[in-house]
Order: C-alpha cells, then structure tokens, then sequence
C-alpha cells in the first residue's frame, strides 16, 4: 500500500516520470559507451594482426609509391582515355594507376569495423578520422590523400577537362570572368573512402556549385560483381538550379531516364563534369548480403580564395 502510494505521489508530482527519463538517459550512454569499448578493441586485435600479415608478406617494394614512376602512369591513362559526351562529358579510365600500385591500395583498405558505424548502407572514411588503424592503412591512404590524387591526378584532370571546365566557368559566370576562372588554380575537396552495402540509394543530382570534376576511384576486389556501379540520367526539362547545395532534379518534379552506367571494375575510375546530366548509384536490399563497393570520391574545386577575388565574395561564398 504504501509503496503504492508513494509511486501515485511521484507520478503526480512528476518527479517519477524525470527518475524514468533520467535512468534511460544514463543507461543509452553507458550502452553507447560499452559498444564504442568493443569496437576500439575488434580495432586493436584487427591492427595488430593486420600488421602482423603485412610484415611477413614483406611489401617493401620501394616502386610501389614511386612519384615519378606512378604520376608518368596516371598522366598516360588519363590522356588516352577516350572524351564521352552523353549525357554529360565524362571519361572511363581503366588502368588508372600500376597494377601492383592498385594492389599495394586494396591491400590497405581496412575492414569494415574501422568505417563508422552510422549506417550499413553507407560509411564513409577519412584518413582525419582514423585514430586506430594498421601501419599499411595508414601509409596507403596517406599516400592516396596526400600524393596521389592532388600531385598526380588532379593536374591530369584538368588538362583532360580544359575545354569543358571553360565552358562551365563561362556558363557560371560569364564571357569575362569565366576563362579567368578557368585558368585558376583547381584542388581536390572532399575525399572520402566508401563503403556502400545493400540497401544504398542515391537519387540522381548534381553537386553543389563549387564541384567543376568530380572523380570515383573504385576499389574493385578479387570476385566482384561488375554491377551496381555509378549510373548516369538525362534530366527532362528545364531545371531551376539551387547550385549552393546537392541539387536533386525529383525534387522540382522532373523526371530523369538511365542512359548508362560505369562497371564496377578493379583499378577503374569514372570523372565527370558537374552539369547537364545527373548521376546517382543503386544497390538493392535484395542483392547479394555480401556485397560491398568500396570506392574513393573526391572534388575538383577551384581554390576558394582566387575564386572570391575574380566574382566576389558573396558570389564565391554561394558557390562553396
């Protein structure tokens, strides 16, 4: 009775329900730590066995990183691969990097316990993010992030795009000020490693205005299925573009058909220009339980300081 009683006194009070809340509240964040406890240890065990493996397998191979050698190899694929114009210009570099460089690459992808676990569809990695990781991860990502992309394809791109980046620029912002944008120095911006499972969909868009290139590198294993690759749309109509942001063409009632989509295919990327035409990417919850698409993105952008002093601040700020 008593018991009771006090429970009603409580409850009417509103002290008991505050007592429930604050008891879920405490036990949400002692789970959320104890599973963030498990996750740092299946890192470290992976780390240190990982390590192990890639020491006995002695991959020292001091040509595998090799600028010189790596950066002639880039230069070639790029400028031999074939310009495509539907539905938007784009180009299909197989080969892209050395075949054993690829490897060195895939062999340094880390297994899924170290992508954040937000999502099963889709996680997303940055080498900023890694706190642990093993050795061969680390230097390869490095050497993708930091080497790679900005010193050898980046350069490549652009050379590869000119034509079509003047046109944009110009589009963007006119006959005077677009070839001077053209010719401004061009970063990579937002890479990101990918892992993309199924049950991922990603509507077709655009990327936001300040993206000229953007490029996907992907990381094709042993045994992968060549589907589910990066598809491309015709947008039907006239859209009203919001380029400040992702710009998604369903949004304003416009339909969008497939015209194709890329292979997924080993040491294969796919760059395209950012306008006319909308890409996007599909696995169904249906496919096969064990697939995976590893791939890495990034931008191409001009840098945002030159770009301010050719069209001004206000319009550069909308642009990034």
């Amino acid at each position: 009775m008593a018991g009771g009683l006090l429970q009603r006194l409580l409850t009417r009070s509103g002290v008991l329900p505050l007592l429930r809340n604050q008891w879920r509240e405490e036990n949400a964040q002692v789970n959320a730590r104890l599973e963030k406890l498990d996750r740092d240890v299946r890192m470290l065990r992976e780390t240190l066995a990982l390590n192990v493996t890639q020491r006995e397998k002695g991959t020292n191979n001091p040509g595998l990183f090799d600028p010189e050698r790596v950066g002639a190899h880039v230069q070639q694929a790029l400028a031999t691969a074939p310009m495509q114009s539907d539905p938007t210009a784009h180009v299909v570099i197989t080969g892209l990097i050395p075949d054993d460089t690829y490897q060195a690459l895939l062999d340094g992808i880390p297994p899924r316990v170290f992508f954040p676990q937000k999502g099963d569809a889709k996680q997303n990695l940055k080498l900023s993010q890694i706190d642990i990781a093993p050795e061969w991860t680390l230097k390869t990502l490095s050497f993708l992030e930091t080497v790679l992309i900005p010193r050898m394809v980046v350069p490549a791109l652009i050379k590869k795009f000119e034509p079509h980046l003047r046109e944009f620029y110009v589009r963007e912002y006119g006959p005077e000020r677009g070839p001077l944008c053209a010719a401004l120095p061009h970063e990579a911006t937002g890479g990101r490693l990918m892992l993309r499972r199924p049950g991922y969909h990603l509507d077709p868009h655009l990327d936001p205005r300040r993206v000229v290139v953007t490029m996907l590198m992907y990381f094709a294993r042993r045994g992968d299925s060549e589907t589910f690759g990066t598809s491309f749309f015709r947008i039907n109509g006239v859209p009203t573009l919001d380029r400040a942001n992702t710009f998604y063409p369903g949004r304003q009632g416009l339909t969008c058909d497939l015209v194709k989509t890329v292979p997924f295919r080993p040491n294969t990327a796919v760059a395209f220009l950012n306008a006319g035409a909308a890409h996007g990417a599909d696995i169904p919850r249906d496919a096969p339980k064990d697939t995976e698409r590893y791939a890495y993105q990034f931008y191409v952008s001009p840098e945002p300081g030159a770009l301010a002093a050719i069209v001004g601040e206000t319009e550069a700020a909308s642009a990034g």
